[in-house]
C-alpha cells in the first residue's frame, strides 16, 4: 500500500507511522507516546484546517493539521471485515 500523510486520512482509518519529516515533530510525538512503527487510528478530523485526534496505544492525542502533514503513514488493510460479516 502507498504511504500518505496523516493529514489526508479520514476518521476511523488506521495506519502505521512510517516517517516523520521534521526532527522537532518527531521529538514532540515521542513525548506524547507516538513513534515510527506504531499503529494509530484517526479518531476525529475537524473541518477546514482544524486539528485531528488520533488514538495510539490506548491514548487519544490531538495534533495540529501542520504536524499531521509531517507524518507519513502506511495504511493498514482492514482484515477483520469478513469476520464481522460472517460472525
Amino acid at each position: 500500500m502507498k504511504a500518505k500523510r496523516l493529514s489526508e486520512m479520514k476518521p476511523l482509518e488506521r495506519g502505521v507511522i512510517g516517517h516523520i519529516e521534521s526532527p522537532e515533530a518527531a521529538m514532540a510525538l515521542v513525548e506524547m507516546g507516538c513513534w515510527p512503527g506504531e499503529e494509530v487510528t484517526v479518531a476525529h478530523v475537524a473541518p477546514g484546517d482544524g486539528p485531528m485526534a488520533i488514538t495510539s496505544g490506548g491514548r487519544k492525542v490531538a495534533l495540529r493539521r501542520k504536524a499531521a502533514e509531517m507524518l507519513w503513514m502506511l495504511p493498514v488493510a482492514v482484515q477483520s471485515t469478513m469476520q464481522l460479516v460472517n460472525g
